[in-house]
């Protein structure tokens, strides 16, 4: 997620707590989302993934049943086995 100043002030400029955990607009949402996220972090290298579009089966995929589907699950297990094989082959 891009983590623009923007977003940033959305979740830090708040008269009634350190951080707020909504952004002051309803558009950005996992941006404000990984701002917010940001001003937790003490590494680095870390990733936001947002998967609230995903995580949920309406019929809209024939081999998965209704309700929680996972989806995003088969996605992070993939991207994290592909970028171990980068990291062996430096």
């Amino acid at each position: 997620m891009p983590l623009y100043e923007h977003y940033t002030k959305q979740v830090t400029d708040t008269q009634l707590a350190d951080v707020n955990n909504i952004g002051k607009y309803r558009s950005g949402g996992a941006c404000t989302a990984a701002a917010f996220l940001k001003e937790f972090v003490t590494s680095p290298n870390w990733a936001h993934l947002d998967i609230a579009g995903v995580m949920e089966n309406k019929d809209e995929v024939p081999y998965l049943r209704k309700g929680m589907a996972g989806r995003p699950t088969r996605t992070l297990v993939e991207f994290i086995t592909r970028l171990s094989q980068d990291k062996k082959s430096i």
